[in-house]
C-alpha cells in the first residue's frame, strides 16, 4: 500500500482510483527500516526508468522493492512493467499474486484492478506442455533452471513467449536436455521427454596383485665342521664369494626395479585427476599396476640380494685362515622387509 496509492494510477491507467491514497498514510503504515528505505528508492527508480519506456531496467527494480518491502501496490506496478515487456505469462501470474495480496489487506480496489487486468490477459497466454511417456526412478524435469513438479506433466502451463530450456535427470541415466521455442502470445507447444538411456557402469577397481612371497631361508653350512674333509673346508671360500656376487646383482636388479616403479608412477599422473592422484583412467590405472608390480618385484630383489651379500659375507669370514675363528659354522640367512634376517652359530 504505502507509496504505491499516489502513482500506480501511471502505470495502469486507473490514476481516478488509485491516486486518492496520500504518500503520508502509506508511510505512516510502515517503520522506517533501512529495508523499507531501499524498497522506497528502488521503486520510484522503477517508476522513473518505466516512464522512460526501459522497461528492461525497470522491471528488476520493482522486483528487489517487492523482496524487501512486499505490497500489493508494488507487485501491480511489476505486473503492469512485465505486460509492456511482452512477458504475457509473468504478468498474468503477477497480476493474480497482487489480486491475492490486495484481497488479504482489504483492498478491494486492488483486487478489482488485479483481476481486469489478469482475466484480459487469458486469450494472450501461450502454453508449453511437458510429456513424460516412460518416466524412470527419481526422474527431475526443469524448466529453465526451475524444477518441474509432477504435477505438471501433461498440463499446459503458461509461459512467455521465446526460447526455453527443458532438462531431465535420473540417477544412473544420462542427462538429456533441449531448447524448444514457443511462439507469439496465444501460441502451444508440446515438448516429449524421451526414455534417458543408463549411464555405463564404472568398472570395478582392480584387485591388488598377490603380495610377493619371500624365498625360503638359505641354510649356508660353513668350517670344517660342515665336512668331514679338508677339501669341503677349502670350498667355504669360493661359496662365499658366490654367495656375495649373487648378493650384490640382487641389489643392483633391486635398484634397477625401484627406479622403474618410480617412473612408472610418475607416468601415471598424467593421466589421473590433478586434484584427485588417486582418481584416474584406464591409462593411469594400468600404469599404476605395472608400477604396483616393478615396486613387489624390487622389494624380493633387494631383499634376496641382501641376504645373499651378508650371507657371502659370513661364509668368507668364518673359512679357516680367513682371520675367524676356524671352527666349525651354521648360517641362516633370510631376506626381510629393509633387509635380511641373519642367525647361526660358530
Amino acid at each position: 500500500m504505502r507509496r504505491h496509492g499516489r502513482i500506480l494510477g501511471a502505470a495502469l491507467g486507473v490514476t481516478a482510483l488509485l491516486a486518492v491514497v496520500p504518500a503520508t498514510t502509506a508511510r505512516a503504515q510502515s517503520s522506517p527500516g533501512s529495508e523499507k528505505i531501499t524498497a522506497e528508492a528502488l521503486f520510484e527508480d522503477g517508476r522513473r526508468l518505466a516512464a522512460e519506456g526501459k522497461y528492461g531496467d525497470a522491471c528488476p527494480k520493482f522486483q528487489a522493492s517487492q523482496k524487501l518491502d512486499p505490497s500489493a501496490g508494488t507487485l501491480l506496478n511489476l505486473a503492469s512493467c512485465w505486460e509492456k515487456q511482452g512477458r504475457t505469462a509473468s504478468a498474468w501470474g503477477t497480476y493474480r499474486e497482487a489480486a491475492s495480496a490486495a484481497d488479504a489487506a482489504g483492498r478491494k480496489d486492488y483486487v478489482a484492478t488485479a483481476q481486469r487486468h489478469a482475466d484480459a490477459l487469458v486469450p494472450k497466454l501461450a502454453r508449453l506442455t511437458v510429456n513424460v511417456d516412460q518416466p524412470v526412478d527419481g526422474l527431475l524435469i526443469k524448466r529453465d533452471g526451475a524444477p518441474v513438479d509432477r504435477a505438471e506433466w501433461g498440463v499446459p502451463i503458461p509461459v512467455d513467449a521465446g526460447s526455453h530450456t527443458i532438462e531431465a535427470s535420473a540417477p544412473g541415466h544420462k542427462g538429456w536436455a533441449t531448447a524448444v521455442a514457443v511462439g507469439q502470445d496465444g501460441a502451444q507447444a508440446t515438448l516429449s521427454v524421451p526414455v534417458l538411456e543408463a549411464a555405463p557402469q564404472e568398472a570395478p577397481p582392480a584387485a591388488p596383485p598377490p603380495a610377493a612371497v619371500a624365498p625360503a631361508p638359505v641354510m649356508v653350512p660353513v668350517g670344517p665342521g660342515s665336512t668331514s674333509t679338508d677339501q669341503g673346508s677349502s670350498a667355504q671360500r669360493p661359496i662365499g664369494m658366490v654367495l656375495a656376487g649373487i648378493g650384490v646383482v640382487g641389489l643392483g636388479i633391486g635398484a634397477g626395479l625401484s627406479l622403474e616403479a618410480k617412473a612408472k608412477y610418475n607416468d601415471s599422473l598424467n593421466n589421473c585427476e590433478a586434484t584427485n592422484p588417486d582418481l584416474c583412467g584406464p591409462t593411469g590405472l594400468s600404469q599404476r599396476d605395472s608400477a604396483r608390480s616393478a615396486g613387489n618385484a624390487a622389494t624380493v630383489a633387494v631383499g634376496v640380494g641382501a641376504a645373499a651379500l651378508v650371507g657371502g659375507l659370513v661364509v668368507w669370514l668364518t673359512a679357516p685362515g680367513s682371520g675367524g675363528s676356524g671352527g666349525s659354522a651354521r648360517v641362516f640367512v633370510a631376506p626381510a622387509p629393509g633387509g635380511a634376517v641373519v642367525e647361526g652359530s660358530w
